[in-house]
C-alpha cells in the first residue's frame, strides 16, 4: 500500500475534476477488502499473522490511525492499519464506537493502535495521525482540558508505557488516506 504514500490526493482531484475523494477512499477500501476479503471487519480475536506465544514478533510498525465523527458529536467510528517497516500492510482494524466527538474518536483510535503495537510484541513504533491535538497533547505541548478526554489520555500513556521506543507524528490527511476510510467504513458498518 505504498501507493498512498506518494499520491498527491489533491493534485489528482485538481487535475481529474471528475475524481472525488470519495472515490479515491472507495478504492483504497476495495484494494483492501479484495487483499483481507476472509478476514472481519472487526477483529476482537487475534488474527493468525498476530504472533502468537512463541512465535517471532514484529520489532517495528508504522501505524496509522484515524477518529471520524458525523456531527461531532455524532455516530463515529476508527480505523487502524498496521504496516512493518517496509510499509507492507499487516494489519487494519475498522470499528463503531457508537455516539462520540470526534476528538474522543481520534484517541480511542490511538488507544486500540497502542493496544496493537502491545500484541504485536513491536519493539519500535511510530504512530501516524492527523490530529494535531492528539499530537500536541501527546508530546506535552497542549495541557488536555477536555474531561472526556483525560481518561483516555491517562488510558492511553499507560499503554504507550508498555512499548519500548515509539514516537508520534502529525501527517496530512492525505497521507492518512487509508486509516481515514477505515474510520468511515467504521460508521458506516452500523448505519
Amino acid at each position: 500500500m505504498l501507493i498512498s504514500k506518494y499520491l498527491d490526493i489533491e493534485k489528482l482531484i485538481e487535475e481529474n475534476p471528475s475524481v472525488t475523494r470519495k472515490m479515491i477512499d472507495d478504492l483504497f477500501l476495495e484494494i483492501l477488502k479484495t487483499k483481507t476479503e476472509t478476514d472481519p471487519v472487526d477483529i476482537g480475536l487475534p488474527r493468525q499473522d498476530i504472533p502468537q506465544h512463541g512465535q517471532k514478533c514484529i520489532s517495528e510498525l508504522i501505524i496509522h490511525t484515524d477518529g471520524a465523527s458525523r456531527g461531532n458529536p455524532g455516530k463515529a467510528g476508527i480505523g487502524v492499519a498496521i504496516f512493518n517497516e517496509d510499509y507492507q500492510l499487516v494489519e487494519d482494524v475498522c470499528r463503531f464506537i457508537g455516539k462520540a466527538t470526534n476528538n474522543v474518536a481520534e484517541y480511542q483510535a490511538m488507544i486500540l493502535a497502542a493496544q496493537k503495537a502491545i500484541v504485536y510484541r513491536a519493539k519500535k513504533v511510530i504512530f501516524k495521525t492527523d490530529s494535531e491535538l492528539l499530537v500536541r497533547q501527546l508530546n506535552g505541548v497542549y495541557r488536555v482540558k477536555s474531561s472526556n478526554i483525560l481518561s483516555l489520555y491517562g488510558d492511553l500513556v499507560t499503554l504507550l508505557n508498555k512499548i519500548p521506543i515509539w514516537k508520534i507524528q502529525h501527517v496530512r490527511r492525505e497521507e492518512n488516506i487509508i486509516a481515514d476510510a477505515l474510520a468511515n467504513r467504521g460508521i458506516d458498518s452500523m448505519i
